[in-house]
This record gives structure tokens, sequence and C-alpha cells, in this order.
């Protein structure tokens, strides 16, 4: 695995783990974005060579830190939009553009790609449609979305609003979070529960902030829509595949199923849903081997 570092803007650059397969392959580039608190990490059990789930013998794979998160860099000062939806997936299709441009990282994308998205990153991904150059797009091989955040606006009750505020505030308030809201203890090893810690606490301030503060009530969806309805090319022939979590409490699959499957569907898109039996919100930590098999679908 190797560390590569793309410079966006002057005050923004985003750190990508990437794998190659150790064998010829006719594989689609993953990219894997993480969840709000996660970084690239959080794909760990799908990227790393050892791992019983990990597809990095027939995938290529870039996990991405979103701005703000693990080794990637963001502003340090925020007008209600540096660490946005719709700025993040423009951070997105600026790293696809220079992947694609760049001698040394061009033939990862010899077979197209494949978005992976959770939670928070999910609703990036959808947002990322929007921005990408048509050529890229049709690159495109599918979408896999897991616990996914809705693309319309998500509105909070004032409880839960102020105690997502504060989740990533110290060690004690993380594994408060991640044993009674994210994920089910029987579920995580204890390097998950570290790894998840140290990834939530090392989040600049802005970016644990923008999140519950305006990136959840960013309404995108007229964009994705307009991603799916334009045209066929662009829109019917790119095929959606959503995980829900039976037990998650932060994006519940009647939800999911209603805001983002039925949306998707309604915009045109052709979608697969499926439900992961006792688990709640951290899909990837939780159960990578149903991750792995509906991106092996595509």
């Amino acid at each position: 695995m190797s560390s590569l570092f793309l410079s966006i803007s002057q005050d923004t650059t985003l750190h990508l783990h990437i794998t190659e397969p150790r064998k010829d392959s006719s594989k689609p580039l993953l990219i894997f974005l993480h969840y709000w608190g996660g970084s690239s990490l959080t794909w760990y059990k799908l990227t790393s060579v050892g791992s019983s789930s990990s597809l990095t013998s027939d995938y290529p794979t870039a996990s991405m830190d979103l701005r703000g998160w693990g080794k990637s860099t963001g502003p340090g000062q925020d007008n209600g939009r540096a660490y946005s939806i719709t700025t993040m997936a423009g951070d997105i299709a600026s790293a696809i553009v220079q992947l694609y441009q760049d001698a040394d990282t061009k033939t990862l994308l010899d077979h197209g790609f494949i978005l992976v998205g959770h939670s928070m990153g999910a609703k990036v991904a959808l947002a990322a449609l929007y921005t990408l150059p048509a050529h890229l797009l049709q690159e495109l091989k599918g979408i896999l979305l897991v616990a996914p955040a809705p693309p319309a606006a998500l509105v909070l009750p004032p409880e839960m609003k102020k105690q997502q505020k504060t989740a990533y505030d110290s060690e004690a308030s993380v594994r408060w979070i991640l044993a009674n809201v994210l994920a089910e203890g029987r579920n995580l090893t204890e390097t998950d529960t570290q790894n998840v810690v140290r990834d939530s606490l090392s989040g600049n301030a802005l970016a644990k902030a923008a999140w519950p503060t305006y990136g959840m009530a960013e309404d995108v969806s007229e964009d994705v829509k307009h991603v799916f309805q334009s045209s066929p090319a662009r829109g019917v022939s790119i095929h959606v595949r959503v995980l829900a979590g039976e037990l998650d409490i932060v994006e519940p699959r009647e939800r999911v199923e209603k805001e983002v499957c039925q949306f998707l569907r309604d915009a045109g898109a052709r979608v697969s849903f499926r439900i992961v039996p006792g688990v709640k919100h951290l899909i990837p930590l939780e159960s990578p081997g149903d991750v792995y098999e509906e991106i092996t679908i595509f």
C-alpha cells in the first residue's frame, strides 16, 4: 500500500491510500469514502493484503481521507461551506481527474471505477457525480452506498444534534458513542475501537463541526437527480447498490429505503437494496464481508 497526496487548493490536500492488484486485473478502481469521524483506515479490512475480506488481489483501490480527516488538510477558517458536501464532492472529482491525468496513476482507471461511500461519504459520493467531467462519469461502473446519509436535507431533533456536536470531544465521548450508537460491540475488535477513537479525535475542529452544523442539512438532491435524469448514458446505466444495518439508529433502514433507495429509483437509477443483519452503522468494520460481496457483484 502506498500513500499519495493530491493538492486540491492552496489550503486543501487530500491523502489517499493506494493499492494495486498483485496480478493482471481487469477490475475497476475502487474509490472508498469514509463516514463523519472516519478516515481511509475505515476500510482497512477491505484494503489490507492480509485481511480475509481484502479486495486488493483483484482490484486497484484508492481509499481517501476527506478534507480535515486523517492525513488530509483543509481550510483553517469556515465560511459555512468550507467543509460542505458540495465542496467535498468537488475534492473527489478533482482527485479522480488528477489520477486520470497523471501518467503514474492513470492505469488505475484503465477499467473504470466504482464509488463506495459510507454514511456522510455516501452523500459525498452521490454529490460527486454532478461535478465529474462527462468523459469520466462514463467510466463509472457502479456505486455502493453503505449506511448512506440521504442526499436531501436531514434535520435532527435538537437533543440529538447537540449530542453529535460533542461526540468527538474526548476519548471517553468517542468510546461512548461507539458503544451506544455506532456499532454492536461484539462485532468490533480492539484494533477497530482504537482506530475509530484515533480517527475521530484527529479530525480538525472545523471538519468535526461541519457535518452536524450544516453538512447533514445540505440538500444535494437536485444535483443528484440531474445526473440520473439528464441522459441514459449518465443516469439509467448507473447501478446503485445499497446496504443498511438491521440495527442502525444513525441511518435507520426505513429512512435509507425511503430517502435514498426510492429517491434514486424515482430519478431513474437501477437500485439494489439489502439489509445486513446484526449490525449497526459501522458496516465496513462490523461486517466487511457484506461490503466485499456487494462490490464483487458489479
